[in-house]
């Protein structure tokens, strides 16, 4: 028999990267939210602190933060007369599981869009011509401009704060809300010097990204 929970305001399905913003900005707006993850439990000390996270082929091989195609999937044919299959191997389409989702895969790391990527047919017909692209391609500049949503960009990598676990990989630490400033901290390598001089000469200091406060990344891909 079904149980009946206590109503909400709002009902979250996916708490990911926008469904964790969205949820974020609702309750601090007053609202009553629930959000609703599938996957398993996971936590610092047991999933992402070494030697487990180091387990290749969990997470490399066999994708353990991602979508468990043998439960849930794609379906897949190539015209209408054909059966549609279910698609177990997704190659680098691979939504993840649990709370963070993909996000927690590429440890909390992404990179802005660029203005040219919110207007690709338009680049393509001004460059190439309108014949081009062909009659049947569906691809479309978006409804809306890297300018109209650039503040929204900002306030995404400048929200709330971000945590970093304990040495001890018992819970998080949480830093102070990070700096507005745009540069990053230097990067390891032969390049870093280069790097290093980078944001100095302009008198940036460096924001550390989710990915370099985490210890150790989840696996190299």
């Amino acid at each position: 028999m079904a149980t009946k929970m206590k109503e909400v305001d709002v009902v979250i399905v996916g708490l990911g990267w926008t469904g964790g913003i969205l949820a974020k900005e609702l309750t601090e707006a007053g609202l009553k939210v629930v959000a609703l993850e599938r996957g398993g439990m996971r936590s610092t000390a047991n999933d992402y602190s070494v030697p487990q996270i180091r387990d290749e082929l969990r997470y490399v091989q066999r994708h353990d933060l991602m979508q468990n195609t043998a439960k849930d999937t794609l379906t897949i044919r190539n015209n209408p007369s054909m059966e549609a299959l279910p698609m177990r191997r997704l190659g680098s389409f691979l939504p993840g599981e649990a709370v963070g989702g993909a996000g927690v895969h590429w440890s909390g790391h992404t990179w802005r869009w660029t203005d040219m990527e919110f207007k690709v047919r338009s680049l393509y017909e001004e460059r190439c011509g309108k014949d081009y692209i062909p009659a049947d391609m569906t691809i479309q500049d978006w409804g809306i401009t890297y300018a109209e949503v650039r503040v929204h960009g900002r306030g995404f990598r400048q929200s709330g704060k971000h945590s970093r676990p304990d040495t001890t990989g018992r819970q998080p630490v949480r830093s102070a809300a990070r700096p507005r400033v745009s540069a990053a901290a230097p990067l390891d390598g032969p390049g870093e010097p280069d790097v290093q001089r980078g944001r100095e000469e302009p008198g940036l200091p460096p924001v550390p990204a989710p990915e370099r406060e985490r210890v150790p990344r989840l696996h190299e891909s």
